[in-house]
Parts: structure tokens; sequence; C-alpha cells
């Protein structure tokens, strides 16, 4: 079973449009606000005069109108960075492009230029946490290993997870950003991470492992994904912890798109807690 619902964090969205969309992006992923951005395009701005480059004012503008509707419209945003990639494809920008239009594409629910987005930002950038969380998360909800090219997209996806985890505890904080923000939000692309790699070993039939990974998506995430509880009951009965799947399903049966499906597993397993023996 492969779970095809896909969701993002609040605290993951806001962040990511409205600090980490600037032009000095950091190697850890994390791009400064509007004013360190101001600042930087400043100081790229110095340096291009000191190279005796001239200021492309069209690319200034053009970037400027789109940092702008990152609090808007996911479909303005789109245009204008599609517009804007097509026009200035070689702007020292276009990294900050791509991945906001990978999360805009994510909001608006277009998975498949999501990914190919997503890839381009990655190209540009291997580092950037955003992307690389959200892929991993995505890739796996959407990609059945059993498909043409799936295992190798599985097999990224993992990768991309494995990366976003070993770089994310070490992002630099933003000095505009307080310590509770800054935390909620790292926690918040670690549960995605976790989130992907607890699909992918599900999938592998790794339950114990998917149990593990699953457990920390929920427990670090600021708005817990029953979709992750969805997955973490069937990991539970699956490796024959049947308690502790009554409890997964409870959770997700509350609110969200699997409210049946979770009711209805949820009997299932109370039912083998009180006739198999559960670990």
């Amino acid at each position: 079973m492969t779970a095809r619902f896909l969701r993002i964090p609040a605290s993951f969205l806001v962040l990511t449009m409205a600090i980490t969309l600037g032009a000095g992006l950091s190697r850890a992923g994390l791009q400064p606000s509007a004013t360190a951005q101001d600042k930087d395009k400043d100081k790229d701005k110095d340096k291009d005069k000191e190279k005796g480059k001239k200021i492309n004012k069209a690319e200034e503008a053009a970037y400027k109108a789109f940092y702008e509707a990152r609090t808007g419209d996911p479909a303005t945003q789109i245009q204008l960075g599609e517009d804007f990639a097509t026009k200035f494809p070689q702007s020292h920008y276009l990294n900050g492009v791509y991945g906001a239009l990978t999360t805009a594409y994510y909001a608006t629910g277009n998975v498949e230029k999501m990914f190919a987005t997503g890839t381009k930002a990655l190209e540009l950038d291997p580092d950037n946490v955003d992307v690389l969380s959200l892929l991993a998360m995505a890739v796996p909800r959407r990609i059945h290993p059993t498909t043409p090219e799936g295992m190798q997209q599985m097999q990224k996806a993992e990768s991309y997870a494995h990366h976003a985890i070993e770089l994310i505890p070490n992002m630099t904080k933003p000095a505009e950003v307080d310590d509770a923000t800054f935390e909620k939000a790292k926690n918040d692309k670690l549960s995605l991470a976790h989130s992907g790699l607890g699909l992918i070993n599900y999938n592998n039939k790794k339950y114990d492992d998917a149990r593990t990974e699953l457990t920390l998506a929920v427990k670090l995430a600021s708005s817990p994904d029953q979709v992750d509880y969805f997955l973490l009951g069937n990991a539970d009965a699956a490796a024959s912890y049947y308690h502790d799947a009554v409890a997964a399903y409870q959770k997700c049966s509350d609110t969200g798109p699997l409210v049946a499906q979770c009711k209805a597993r949820m009997a299932t397993a109370q039912h083998d807690a009180e006739t198999k023996i559960s670990r």
C-alpha cells in the first residue's frame, strides 16, 4: 500500500515562503528574510559594479515582484516564477525561485511540476533542505515502487531524506528569526524526511524501521499529519503491535481524508489485540 495523500505543515510553508526566499542562499538551505535579502542584493550589486557588470533592472524588478507574491495566491507566484526562469535562465536568483516554485506547486496540488522544479532546485543547490525534505515525503506517496523507474525514484527519495536529516541540525538561524520559530521549522522539515523514510521502509516490509521513522515524524511535526498516523498504524499492525496500532488509528480517525479507513482499521486492530498475541 502506498498512500497518495500529501500535506505540508503550516510552519514549513510559512517559513519557506517568508524566510527562505532570497539571493544569499546558504549551503544549509535556509535563506535570508526580506531584510537580509535586501542587504545581499545590495552586496551583489556592489560586486557587479566592481566587476563592471551592468545591473539588469528588468531582472531585479521581476524578482522583486516574485518575492512580494510569496504570501499571496500560489498560482500568481507560479506564473511570475516561471516567467522569471524563462526570461533570466542565468540569474543568481534562480535557485531561490525554483525552491519557492517547488513549494508553490505543492500547494496547488501539481505534483508533477513540483518534482520537476524540485529537481532543478537541487541541481543548483544539492543542500536545499526545504526541497530535500519535501521531495523525501512526497515521492514515496506518489510513486509506487513497482512502477517503471519506481525503485530508482524510491532510492532518490531515501537519499533526499538522509541528506536532509544530516543537514538540518546544522542549519544557521537567521538573526531576525526567533528561536522557537526556527526550531519549529527545523522539526517540521525533519518530520517530512522521517515520514518519507517510514513509508519507504513500510513498502519494503521493514515494519520495525517504519515504526521508528513514522513515530519520529508525528513527534517532530508541529501539526502531526493524519496520513502519518495512518501509516504508523499500518506498520504497528504489520509488526504485531496491535495496541499501538489502535492508538495510531485513533489519532487519524479524528479528522482528515482517512477517517473511515482509520476507524475500520482501528476496529480490526482492537479485535487483533484481544484475540492475538501483541508485542
